[in-house]
């Protein structure tokens, strides 16, 4: 394991471990406020929003001469949508999907199945028997704890599967979701 020179603060791997970020490390982003997000009126559509969404994709997928891609398909709302966009912008690539399975956890493995399945893409599931066996090469890797260790075998799969990888990570946290981890920190 490789060792790094600087000394991460209890407080650091608590706040990482419960808000999965570090509010004490200085961020690349402004910090947002309350004002941040009161509702604004706006005149985009969720019809502009998708054609946004679709032609990223399709710029970064066609522009590539790689045909395969990577999904990390948890059954949620949020990277069932990414798919759907997929596929819908680009049907002809090959799309391989990604689910982690872990040993003695809540199984979502048998959704994405269905999922992949309805949308005709291979489905590879892996499995995970002991999560900590590779914590230290997944901590070395970023320098500090983190919690979400499927990433690194999301990524891990990726790669011999092709060039990209897409996923939905984020879309609950955009959306408001996960309101369950934020019950103790209410004002």
């Amino acid at each position: 394991m490789e060792k790094s020179s600087s000394k991460l603060a209890p407080n650091s791997i608590k706040n990482i471990l419960t808000l999965r970020y570090n509010p004490t490390k200085k961020s690349k982003f402004t910090k947002k406020t309350w004002k941040d997000f009161v509702e604004k009126p706006s005149n985009t559509s969720s019809q502009i929003i998708e054609n946004l969404i679709c032609s990223n994709i399709h710029k970064t997928i066609r522009n590539s001469t790689n045909t395969k891609i990577s999904i990390a398909l948890s059954s949620g709302v949020d990277s069932t949508l990414v798919l759907a966009l997929l596929k819908k912008t680009c049907p002809d690539v090959k799309i391989s999907a990604i689910s982690i399975r872990f040993e003695n956890s809540v199984d979502e493995s048998r959704y994405a199945a269905k999922i992949a399945s309805k949308f005709d893409i291979d489905h590879n599931i892996v499995y995970v028997e002991n999560y900590l066996r590779e914590l230290p090469q997944a901590v070395s890797i970023i320098k500090q704890p983190f919690w979400d260790l499927h990433w690194y075998h999301v990524v891990k799969k990726a790669k011999t599967l092709g060039k990209f990888l897409m996923s939905g990570d984020g879309g609950d946290e955009l959306f408001g979701g996960y309101t369950f981890r934020y019950k103790n920190f209410s004002l």
